[in-house]
């Protein structure tokens, strides 16, 4: 007598899925949304607020927790059953009516491929849609605010001026964000940042963030042939008046949009000396590196938990750069100056 369990054809499982983690294989799982998947809300594993979303790319069930990380929908109800990989696909094959050991035709793999290509169509037409309507959202509410004031109190707090930024109805500061089309060779507004008194900050929906960027300075300050690129308004605004308003400095709006952004105005000026000033995140790294300790994790190098200063690195190496590291200490300014 033997326990040997039946072979099962994970491939026709797998191919069978696709599409249908939402609505069959994750109730058969007992995984169940309080909201549309794709919304933040209520993770199924670790049970916390507002930190989960199953954005289901490709129909793959793909899913994001900011405390479990990320995976695809075979990962999702592995880990929520703690079943293993063959009970997982066996669940699977019950929840899309397949039957697990069946073999795969060529019809069917042809099937599926068209499918599949289907649906990367439809999220693609989807996600240019979105640019282009936050796009014109952002156009929209650059021509309907008034310059913004330098005793905004985000300003205040980061000791810095309004350059070129904007204010609306709520005192949110305005902040362009321009996109450098290579193939065009044009610039154009896709996209603005908004900073509310208490520092909250935010794009708007659906808009293109990556390799979208802000200048400060003049068109003239590009003939000086160096360039500084920083994260956040404040950083680059400070490093601004450091250079006593003499290069232009370009901001990146977060870390991990520096080396998209240095690409970009690379591309636009191949000859010129480009430098990324990168913010200091240590206070965080060591937060973080101590986070994976407590838990029992092994500890990455504490470079790896320091993003600015990683894909400062990584940005300056991009596009032949420099990397320098600027310190606010003489500025009563946060440390993270973004």
């Amino acid at each position: 007598m033997t326990n040997k369990r039946p072979p099962l054809n994970f491939d026709a499982i797998a191919n069978a899925a696709v599409g249908n983690w939402v609505t069959h294989v994750f109730p058969a799982a007992g995984i169940s949304f309080n909201q549309p998947a794709h919304q933040h809300q209520a993770c199924p594993m670790c049970g916390g607020n507002d930190r989960f979303r199953c954005d289901d790319k490709r129909g793959e069930g793909t899913w994001i927790c900011s405390q479990c990380g990320a995976g695809n929908g075979f990962m999702l109800v592995q880990q929520y059953t703690g079943l293993d990989v063959y009970d997982t696909n066996k669940l699977i094959a019950g929840a899309v009516g397949l039957d697990a050991t069946s073999t795969v035709t060529d019809e069917q793999r042809i099937q599926w491929q068209s499918q599949q290509v289907e649906r990367e169509a439809a999220e693609k037409a989807e996600k240019r849609q979105a640019r282009l309507d936050a796009a014109s959202r952002a156009q929209s509410v650059w021509d309907n605010a008034k310059p913004a004031a330098d005793d905004h109190p985000y300003l205040l707090r980061k000791n810095v001026s309004a350059i070129g930024l904007r204010q609306d109805s709520s005192d949110n500061l305005i902040i362009p964000m321009y996109y450098y089309n290579p193939d065009k060779q044009q610039t154009t507004l896709v996209n603005v940042q908004t900073i509310a008194p208490d520092s909250e900050k935010l794009f708007l929906k659906g808009g293109l963030v990556s390799g979208a960027y802000f200048t400060i300075g003049s068109a003239a300050m590009f003939s000086g042939g160096v360039i500084l690129i920083c994260e956040g308004y404040a950083t680059a605004a400070t490093v601004f008046d450091a250079m006593s308003y003499s290069l232009p400095v370009i901001v990146a709006f977060n870390a991990h949009n520096l080396i998209p952004v240095a690409k970009a105005i690379r591309a636009q000026y191949p000859d010129h000396r480009i430098i990324i000033c990168a913010d200091d995140d240590s206070a965080t790294a060591l937060k973080m590196r101590d986070k994976d300790i407590a838990e029992g994790k092994e500890p990455k190098p504490l470079v790896e938990y320091n993003a600015g200063i990683r894909d400062g690195k990584l940005a300056a190496i991009a596009v032949n750069g420099e990397l320098v590291v600027p310190s606010f200490d003489v500025v009563d300014m946060d440390k993270d100056a973004a």
